[in-house]
């Protein structure tokens, strides 16, 4: 029996939401929109309000759309967090 290797290709997302969002982007957006209750907040200032729904926002829309050297912008700060994260080797030499 021949056995054929078959390539994956992960790269692409499949647009489900009217063929524009992906399920990544719509979950990002729908996040971006329930931040925007930070508004309703009653014992909040106005100025704190505006700033932190503003920029939860900002950083959702960025995760949603923005790409960095082709990966998403999500995946990418989940590596540099990984990277800080993990155990480093150092090696001193004099």
């Amino acid at each position: 029996m021949q056995i054929y290797k078959v390539p994956y290709n992960f790269r692409h997302e499949e647009k489900i939401f009217g063929g524009y969002l992906s399920l990544r982007q719509g979950i990002y957006l729908i996040l971006a929109i329930f931040s925007s209750g930070i508004i309703f907040i009653p014992n909040l200032g106005t100025v704190l309000k505006v700033m932190l729904s503003g920029g939860l926002i900002i950083i959702w829309c960025l995760c949603a759309f923005l790409k960095i050297e082709e990966i998403n912008a999500d995946k990418y700060v989940v590596n540099v967090l990984k990277y800080i994260i993990r155990d480093k080797v150092f090696i001193y030499r004099r």
